[in-house]
């Protein structure tokens, strides 16, 4: 694969062209790949659809190296052509997007150079694109305040600052809005949301039911809401609850749609992804399945072990020397037993005596808490966690034989999961270690 690292250039963003190069020199030699460096808002979307254009057979990988505008500007570069994929380093103040995913590591190079692509949807604003959130109303004009506010250099809580300033000139927007061919409203609206994934400024959770898989938008919409009441909603807005308290749901129009259409008499701006667009008049709808999303590998460390047969030692060895294990004699004795189990559990039973391989790997969650151990193998199906735990309680010639080494594993580990997919047997093993 050949990777095109799309990187931030704005002058507060310097730092990130000596992140990625210090992570490019850490993968090792081998890498096949160029970088290009942005020099203003919608370059990387001109610069990643003319190298389309010029490329549309060619496979690659385009790498957003910035926050959610740089990985909204790249998507969109995108749309349209084929073996064209889509990586994030996310190396901005926020990236609202990678929120989507918790459990992976949006900064690892390592992780993404080892990760699975995914198909995900992306919303067409016009002739304009958005792969998580529009704003609308409300929300708009805090995401155009904040958003002048970071451009001008100026330090602090933009965000806020753009609540305060919406809240003498944003809280009754005239816009007739159609979902679906559905008037959604008659008189002024407070806020209207379009979402394809879940979270906005950093740290509301505007959509928490949105899959950016289903082939649908996300749409909320409030009508009008005063100062007092929006300063006691805003915390539920915050964690998500705004469908769930009933003070709050009679307030919301809620639907999953496929199309929606803006219209107001007067200029307005709308906000895709931290962008903002001007307009009169907006034709809304979702692209199914438009985007391949390189998705980072929620282990960092794996290697193939092909035959296994006489190799547990060597397997568990392995696995034991990654550095996402930490050095705490008592959190490795209880790994070291619950990898000894399973890994010879594969070893002996998988390939019913034959010669097959089993892939191992370690990763860490982007905090450092949740240590993951992955065991693959294309073997005869058999779902270990399905054998009922031995009674411990009756001595060893009153017990049934067998299941006493996987009991071990879900007493040493936090969570263990079992599946099948692809001719493959997959367990995952979790402890937490921080």
């Amino acid at each position: 694969m050949h990777y095109i690292f799309v990187i931030n250039n704005r002058e507060d963003k310097r730092w990130i062209s000596a992140e990625v190069d210090r992570q490019i020199h850490g993968a090792g030699p081998g890498l096949d790949y160029e970088i290009y460096k942005t020099v203003g808002i919608g370059d990387a979307t001109r610069f990643v659809r003319i190298y389309c254009d010029l490329h549309p057979r060619a496979e690659c990988c385009f790498v957003a190296c910035g926050g959610s505008g740089t990985v909204n500007e790249v998507a969109s570069g995108m749309v349209g052509f084929e073996n064209k994929y889509l990586a994030i380093l996310a190396y901005g103040e926020t990236n609202d997007f990678t929120k989507y995913y918790p459990d992976r590591d949006f900064r690892s190079l390592r992780n993404l150079l080892a990760g699975e692509p995914r198909k995900i949807d992306i919303i067409k604003v016009n002739d304009s694109y958005s792969i998580n959130v529009i704003n609308v109303g409300f929300e708009a004009v805090v995401a155009a305040k904040a958003y002048m506010l970071s451009e001008s250099g100026r330090p602090g809580d933009n965000v806020n600052r753009g609540i305060l300033y919406a809240l003498l000139n944003g809280c009754r927007n005239r816009i007739r809005v159609e979902a679906d061919g559905e008037r959604m409203n008659h008189r002024r609206l407070f806020l209207c949301t379009l979402s394809n994934c879940r979270w906005i400024g950093g740290r509301f959770l505007c959509a928490p039911y949105a899959d950016n898989e289903d082939g649908l938008i996300e749409f909320s919409l409030v009508r009008r809401m005063s100062w007092l009441m929006l300063l006691l909603f805003l915390p539920h807005y915050e964690r998500g609850e705004q469908f769930e308290l009933k003070p709050w749901k009679r307030m919301f129009i809620y639907r999953r749609v496929r199309s929606v259409t803006l219209n107001a008499p007067s200029l307005i701006d709308i906000c895709l992804d931290g962008e903002m667009l001007s307009g009169h008049s907006f034709d809304i709808r979702i692209l199914p399945k438009e985007i391949n999303l390189i998705l980072p590998s929620v282990v960092s460390m794996k290697k193939r072990f092909e035959p296994i047969m006489d190799k547990c030692g060597e397997i568990v060895d392995y696995l034991m020397s990654s550095p996402d294990i930490p050095q705490d004699s008592s959190l490795r004795f209880k790994i070291r037993l619950s990898v000894e189990e399973a890994v010879e559990n594969v070893v002996r039973y998988a390939y019913e005596g034959g010669v097959g391989w089993i892939e191992v790997g370690t990763g860490l969650d982007p905090e450092g808490v949740m240590l993951t151990i992955l065991l693959k193998d294309a073997g005869v199906p058999f779902n270990p966690l399905d054998k009922p735990d031995p009674d411990v309680t009756l001595s060893a010639e009153e017990r049934q034989i067998g299941g006493l080494g996987i009991f071990l594993c879900k007493k040493l580990m936090d969570h263990i999961e079992y599946k099948y997919e692809d001719g493959c047997n997959v367990l995952t093993m979790t402890k937490k270690i921080a």
